[in-house]
C-alpha cells in the first residue's frame, strides 16, 4: 500500500469506529482514533521523529519569529494531505495512551510542549508554564461530536464562563481530505473557532498524527487540561454539556 493510502486508511478507520466515552452517565459519545495513532510506546521526543532543525531568532514569512525548535513537514507527504498538515514537534515525554477507564497514568505527569503554526502560519508554542493553565481541545473535522462540541464551547466563551486566564488551544487532526468539512482551517473558521488552531503533523515513519499520538488521544473530541505548572490535571474524551464543561475547566485548573 502507498504512503497516501496508508494514511487514508489512519483516518478512515478513525472515522467509522465509535465507543462509548465513560458509558452513560457521562452524557458523551466519542469518535476513537486508530490504533495506529494511540498504540504507540516510542518515548522518544517527536523532534526526534520529525525532521527538525533547530534555529534562534529565524523568521517566518509573516515576520513573527519562530521557536528554537522549527518542526518540518514530511518531505514523502502526500499533495493531497497539505492543506490540512501542519509543522508540528511535540518536545518532551510523550502522555501515555488515555484509559478507557480508571485511573488515568497521565494525571500529574509534566505534559510535553507543543510547537506548531497556526494555520494563519504563525509560531506557537503551547506551554501553560508561560502561558497559563490550557484547555488543548483535540478536533476531526469530520466528527459529528466535535461538530457538536465546538458550538459549545463557543457558548462558554460568549458567556464568559471559561475562567478568566485560561487558554484554549485546538488542534485539528486526524485529518482525511476525502472525509467531510475539508480543509480543517475553513471548517473551523466557518464553526467561529477565535481560539487558536493548530493543524496536526503527519509523522510518515510511524504512520501516525504526532501531536494526537505524543498527547495519547483516546477520542474526539478530545481534551486535555494542563495546570500554570506544566502539570496534567485532566483529560476526557466526548462531548460534555456546557455546566459540566465549566465545572472541569473550574476544579481542575488553579485560578486567579
Amino acid at each position: 500500500m502507498n504512503l497516501s493510502r496508508r494514511i487514508v486508511a489512519i483516518g478512515l478507520t478513525a472515522a467509522v469506529a465509535l465507543a462509548a466515552c465513560g458509558g452513560d452517565d457521562d452524557g458523551g459519545s466519542s469518535e476513537t482514533v486508530p490504533p495506529a495513532a494511540t498504540d504507540t510506546t516510542d518515548t522518544t521526543d517527536a523532534t526526534d521523529t520529525t525532521d527538525t532543525t533547530d534555529v534562534t531568532g529565524d523568521e517566518t514569512a509573516d515576520g513573527a519569529e519562530s521557536p528554537e525548535v522549527v518542526p518540518t513537514i514530511a518531505p514523502d507527504l502526500p499533495e493531497e494531505f497539505l492543506e490540512g498538515t501542519g509543522r508540528v514537534a511535540v518536545v518532551g515525554e510523550p502522555l501515555p495512551a488515555a484509559p478507557d477507564e480508571g485511573d488515568d497514568p497521565a494525571i500529574g505527569m509534566t505534559a510535553p510542549l507543543l510547537v506548531g503554526q497556526t494555520f494563519d502560519g504563525d509560531w506557537v508554542t503551547v506551554d501553560a508554564t508561560v502561558d497559563g493553565p490550557t484547555w488543548m481541545v483535540f478536533l476531526a473535522h469530520w466528527c459529528p461530536h466535535c461538530n457538536d462540541e465546538i458550538p459549545v464551547i463557543n457558548q462558554l466563551r460568549d458567556e464568559g464562563r471559561i475562567p478568566e486566564g485560561v487558554n484554549v488551544v485546538g488542534v485539528s487532526t486526524a485529518f482525511s481530505p476525502d472525509r467531510p468539512n475539508w480543509p480543517p482551517g475553513e471548517w473551523l473558521d466557518d464553526l467561529d473557532w477565535t481560539f487558536t488552531a493548530i493543524p496536526d503533523g503527519i509523522d510518515t515513519e510511524r504512520e501516525t498524527y504526532i501531536a494526537a499520538s505524543d498527547f495519547g488521544i483516546g477520542g474526539f473530541p478530545y481534551s486535555i487540561l494542563i495546570d500554570g505548572d506544566g502539570t496534567v490535571t485532566a483529560r476526557w474524551s466526548g462531548e460534555r454539556p456546557i455546566d459540566e464543561l465549566e465545572s472541569l475547566l473550574v476544579d481542575n485548573l488553579t485560578l486567579g
